[in-house]
């Protein structure tokens, strides 16, 4: 996977020349065409030039990232995943004892970003220090390896390891930290039987897994006295752990298991599960991420700070056939240092981890508004945050989503204070700024309140789909509110453009994917689960998935892989194949993939649910094509006959994916040519209306 970044002397090939990059001058870049003695000085604006068909960057401009994709192939690889936890934990021990040494490194080569990286991250190991740049490496490994207790020469391997992998792969050298026979000790032997440790109130919950060579009539017996009787903060000895798994040995008149037996099956446990749940809370002083919060720090440069949250759109939207189907959340980024919009998402959904995931995947993709929408200026800002600032919503807090921020991006996440309305301030104003600025002065909007609302009816108003709002609000952001003055920005640079453009003269312009490359960045973005491949392939949520080519997968329901997949298109998931690495399609056999393609998961539930009322279905039986069919035409019949009755059932139908005709007159249309003034629409849509 490649990241790319546009520098003064880089070199690129346009239309087939060969250029060199003279100045830049954001959002400008100045070039030339090497070896014409005679050719002139040429601009070009730099999100054009970067998305032009013919661009090609040179191997100067790719910082290579900690995973790949083999284009020939086009599978996603990763030896990361092929990890237990233990040994990825391990793995990221390691980078947090060298990442401050590489960011002091990047800080001697003039790197401002890394510079204030390396200060508001681990500002325990500057203590005394004036200035960063006279700080030696050999303090900091000192000052790392008393905190981290460490020895200097480990942390020197360390290090050693990771510029081998980055020298040797062309990666960020990431992998260069897992130890050389980590993967190799995966292996399960055939004579090996899974125990699976669970949480002692919350049975659902899997801690952890171990493999034993023994009768599978003590695992029921192991089962219980490690989950009752040793995973308890009472932290009873390993004595007596024995000598209770003895008494119930001899009751099933097995043979008790050794002392020595007894203590190498507990300390395959997982450590930081084994402290946990015996230790409690001083486990967790250990144990939990320190989140240093939300402080007075300030922005210094363009993504250095991004701050997300979710709002209700004050507007009532209706679906294409018409009809009102309420209000919908939006989801935004703001970029503290510019108050440019780093991200959006729009949708019916509530806040969840799955909004946040598509969220960050606008922001840091590069957005095309010209091509999409046929804006004036462009949506400039893109690229990955130093910081990601977030409430302390469970969405927020999903593991998932945390790791996604601090492995996959390679930011760090920090979370606002609980009970402490006035921090997050910045995002808060832009909600109302989109409100007022836009949502207010459009049919079918609520105001802010029943007061400012009067007799005005929105429901009887709207004329918006969410397809229609969703490009209004791009529109406004890209061409109104981004080069609107902004009263909290220094008055030589007093909108979000100009501000951008003066911090991009700073860092530079921030790196971005190419469009080849977002799907590999949209699939390490999904949700993972682990399943069994069998002779059905795999199972996830009553669909059958399965690959010809994974045919030699087929095995012991025990033995699991780690699987990604989408709750917006259950057509397909994709699977890590522990030898190779790589994550290998699934298409969906049993229902097709061709009759699920762009079904969601929510819907399919609803499908199942129903075809189980009319007693069509067993509760683990997959739909065959001619219950999908029926169970599509019966859900369509039970919206038809319950939309009359309220606006939930409409809803729901919206969720399901159909329309519905009604008799209301159909919507006109937004007009595509260039937009001139946001507000000519607002006129435009009045007029479409009385028509």
């Amino acid at each position: 996977m490649n990241l790319y970044n546009l520098k003064v002397n880089d070199q690129f090939h346009l239309y087939g020349k060969r250029y060199v990059v003279t100045e830049l001058d954001p959002p400008k870049v100045f070039v030339i065409v090497v070896g014409d003695v005679d050719a002139k000085e040429e601009m070009f604006d730099y999100i054009a030039l970067v998305t032009n068909h013919t661009f090609v960057a040179s191997s100067t401009m790719t910082k290579k990232v900690n995973y790949k994709v083999e284009k020939e192939k086009k599978r996603h690889s990763s030896a990361l995943d092929a990890l237990d936890e233990d040994k990825r934990n391990e793995v990221s021990r390691k980078f947090e004892a060298i990442q401050p040494v590489l960011l002091l490194e990047k800080v001697k080569n003039g790197d401002v970003k890394a510079k204030y990286e390396l200060a508001g991250r681990y500002q325990e190991y500057l203590d005394g220090v004036t200035a960063l740049e006279r700080l030696s490496q050999k303090t900091l490994l000192e000052r790392i390896s008393r905190k981290m207790e460490i020895s200097t020469r480990t942390i020197k391997r360390y290090l050693e390891n990771y510029r081998n992998e980055q020298k040797e792969r062309g990666k960020t050298g990431i992998e260069g930290l897992i130890r050389k026979n980590a993967l190799k000790s995966d292996r399960i032997r055939s004579d090996e039987k899974p125990l699976y440790i669970c949480h002692p109130k919350k049975k659902e919950l899997v801690l952890d897994t171990i493999f034993i060579r023994k009768d599978e009539k003590y695992i029921p017996i192991l089962k219980e006295v490690i989950e009752t009787e040793f995973l308890i903060t009472k932290k009873p000895n390993i004595q007596s752990i024995s000598d209770s798994l003895e008494a119930k040995c001899l009751k099933e008149k097995l043979e008790p298991l050794s002392y020595e037996t007894v203590v190498k099956l507990l300390g395959r446990i997982n450590k930081q599960i084994r402290e946990r749940m015996r230790n409690g809370k001083k486990a967790g002083e250990i144990y939990d991420p320190i989140q240093r919060g939300w402080s007075n720090e300030e922005a210094m440069f363009p993504l250095h700070i991004v701050e997300i949250d979710h709002t209700l759109l004050d507007i009532d939207v209706i679906d294409k056939s018409g009809e009102v189907m309420g209000r919908p959340w939006i989801t935004l980024g703001i970029d503290v240092y510019t108050r440019m919009v780093w991200c959006m998402y729009v949708s019916f959904e509530r806040p969840s981890a799955n909004k946040v995931r598509k969220a960050i995947q606008h922001g840091i993709f590069l957005k095309r508004s010209k091509e999409k929408y046929n804006t004036i200026n462009e949506w400039d800002i893109h690229g990955i945050p130093s910081i990601i600032y977030m409430d302390n919503g469970p969405e927020f807090k999903n593991a998932e989503v945390k790791r996604m921020i601090n492995e996959t991006l390679q930011s760090e996440v920090r979370y606002r204070p609980v009970k402490t309305p006035n921090y997050g301030g910045t995002i808060e104003r832009l909600f109302g700024t989109l409100n007022w600025g836009i949502i207010h002065n459009l049919d079918g909007t609520r105001k802010s309140s029943v007061e400012e609302l009067g007799e005005y009816e929105p429901e009887k108003h709207a004329i918006y789909t969410l397809d229609d709002v969703i490009e209004l609000l791009t529109i406004f952001i890209t061409d109104i509110y981004h080069h609107r003055v902004h009263r909290s920005l220094p008055l030589d640079t007093p909108t979000p453009a100009a501000r951008y453009y003066l911090g991009l003269n700073i860092t530079g312009f921030p790196e971005w994917i190419n469009e080849e490359d977002e799907e590999y960045y949209k699939i390490e973005l999904l949700p993972t689960d682990k399943k069994p491949y069998t002779r059905d392939g795999v199972r996830l949520n009553n669909v059958e998935y399965r690959s010809n080519e994974l045919s030699n997968l087929v095995g012991r329901r025990d033995v699991k892989y780690k699987i990604k997949y989408d709750i917006d298109d259950i057509s397909k998931i994709y699977l890590h194949q522990p030898k190779t690495n790589e994550y290998v399609e699934l298409l969906a056999a049993n229902p097709s993939a061709d009759e699920l393609y762009g079904v969601n998961s929510y819907r399919y539930k609803k499908m199942r649910e129903y075809l189980r009322d009319r007693g069509k279905l067993t509760i683990n039986r997959i739909p065959g094509s001619r219950h999908l069919k029926e169970a599509k035409a019966y859900l369509k019949d039970k919206v038809e006959e319950k939309k009359k009755l309220n606006r939930k059932e409409i809803r729901e139908a919206q969720k399901l994916g159909f329309e519905i005709t009604l008799s209301t007159p159909k919507v006109s249309k937004i007009s595509k040519e260039p937009q001139v003034d946001l507000f000519d629409l607002f006129d435009l849509q009045k007029q479409q209306k009385k028509l």
